[in-house]
């Protein structure tokens, strides 16, 4: 059911994609023969037969919240669906370690979590946060290169 949702959470993605204008998109489509598209057409409706009335209903309704937001909006969080489904299995399981280690928190560890993120993004501007741990009070350090003369 899992594998479902996300296949119709994706196939929604490329709906509400079509609202959204994209310089590439004639593109894209003209690499698809006739063929093709007639089969994805048909992949799309065997896999919307197959989800459950409740399934169907929340996926409309998430359709319809993404059709009414602001294009830059709904292209943040088209591409954070695309990141998550074209992640590894290790990705996806560190993430999902990460959520419950989250959820496992109290708020006092959350605040202090959040207050580590938020200096350090201060500190490392445009840079990638390493993970932080609410085990250690040391705040993360990064060195920078010697320059040599």
């Amino acid at each position: 059911m899992k594998f479902g949702f996300l296949t119709g959470l994706a196939l929604l993605t490329a709906i509400s994609l079509q609202a959204e204008p994209n310089t590439n998109a004639p593109a894209q489509r003209a690499a698809l023969s006739v063929e093709q598209k007639a089969a994805l057409v048909q992949k799309a409706d065997e896999m919307w037969g197959k989800l459950s009335p409740e399934a169907k209903i929340h996926l409309m309704n998430l359709h319809k919240a993404l059709a009414g937001m602001p294009s830059e909006e709904r292209h943040f969080i088209h591409e954070r669906i695309e990141r998550y489904l074209n992640m590894s299995t290790e990705e996806r399981e560190r993430i999902k370690k990460n959520n419950e280690r989250w959820h496992a928190m109290s708020t006092e560890e959350r605040e202090r979590a959040r207050e580590q993120y938020r200096q350090w993004r201060k500190e490392h501007p445009g840079e990638i946060p390493p993970s932080f741990s609410t085990q250690t009070t040391n705040q993360p350090t990064v060195t920078q290169p010697q320059e040599t003369k």
